[in-house]
């Protein structure tokens, strides 16, 4: 499985069209994607016998063979929304996302007005009660390891594994994971660059995480934001109690699942339990504002529709 949540690496675009790929492919690259083995498509001068003469030769030929006439395709006069990589979508909807309005507590708000500055402790007491918390989980670290490197620059792939879906699966529902991500991701980094907060083994070298931080403040977690993020908006999706199938039993478990990637941060000592109360506050702040995008609403419908049509196939 290739990375899907670029927290501590930079994302470039073709990369993002490899990890479609792959994701498509089952992480091999050896299945179809969308009718085609690969994105690579050469098209050189193949031999083809030809009658000259009373003989038969062989003849370079190029594309589009000779004689052949290929009709333009006059029907297709918009890009395909299902072809849209969900990398470069998710980017796309945060045009929506950044002039979307909700109204939380009375109060009608955009994404540069939440404000969970109150969460970032100030006095020294709470503070060290942190660093005790932090130090205290370090015996943890060796059986989290394995889960903490997964997690670090992919974390979708457990929601997927959870619910069992894919692209090829629940194409809308995979889109809309994406989507919440990215949203995560860029809400974290505009609060993370407001706060500036050290990271917990700037302050405490004995908690020196097992990785090297990433280039970016502790608070708010972005992991915790992202997870929270998903495990949102992915429960609004899931069928209710009164209709299957099974996957409703799912829903306390995405957010038990987001909780534990949040809290594997602390535990390798790259965040303060801060961070993770900070990342989920921002995303159930930020779900009102992205389920007011208007393809975040056509894309919730339509995953909606995913799973109450999965229980139709044997």
């Amino acid at each position: 499985m290739l990375p899907i949540s670029p927290l501590d690496a930079a994302d470039a675009a073709d990369a993002a069209d490899a990890a479609d790929a792959a994701d498509a492919a089952g992480g091999s690259g050896a299945a179809l994607l969308q009718g085609f083995a690969s994105a690579v498509r050469p098209i050189g001068v193949a031999p083809q016998l030809v009658y000259v003469n009373g003989s038969w030769i062989e003849r370079g030929t190029k594309w589009p063979p000779l004689g052949t006439s290929l009709a333009p395709a006059i029907m297709n006069r918009y890009f395909p929304r299902n072809y849209w990589s969900p990398a470069h979508l998710s980017v796309a909807v945060l045009g929506e996302f950044v002039q979307a309005r909700a109204r939380f507590g009375g109060k009608w708000y955009g994404w540069a007005d939440i404000d969970i500055t109150a969460l970032l402790p100030t006095r020294p007491a709470k503070i060290n009660k942190e660093f005790d918390k932090l130090i205290e989980m370090i015996d943890y670290r060796p059986g989290l390891m394995s889960e903490a490197l997964a997690q670090r620059n992919a974390i979708l792939q457990y929601w997927a594994g959870l619910l069992m879906f894919n692209r090829a699966s629940h194409p809308a529902t995979y889109m809309l994971a994406h989507i919440a991500i990215k949203v995560g991701q860029f809400q974290a980094m505009h609060h993370k660059y407001i706060h500036n907060r050290p990271r917990p083994s700037q302050l405490r070298r004995e908690i020196m995480p097992p990785i090297d931080p990433p280039g970016h403040p502790a608070f708010p977690s972005g992991h915790a934001t992202e997870a929270f993020l998903l495990s949102e908006m992915l429960s609004r999706v899931l069928p209710s109690r009164r209709r299957p199938p099974p996957p409703i039993l799912a829903k306390p478990a995405l957010f038990a699942l987001a909780a534990r990637v949040a809290r594997t941060r602390e535990v390798i000592g790259l965040h303060y339990p801060s961070d993770t109360e900070g990342g989920k506050q921002l995303a159930q702040q930020t779900v009102p504002l992205l389920a007011a995008c208007k393809t975040i609403r056509w894309l919730t419908a339509r995953a909606k529709q995913e799973w109450i049509n999965q229980k139709r196939y044997p």
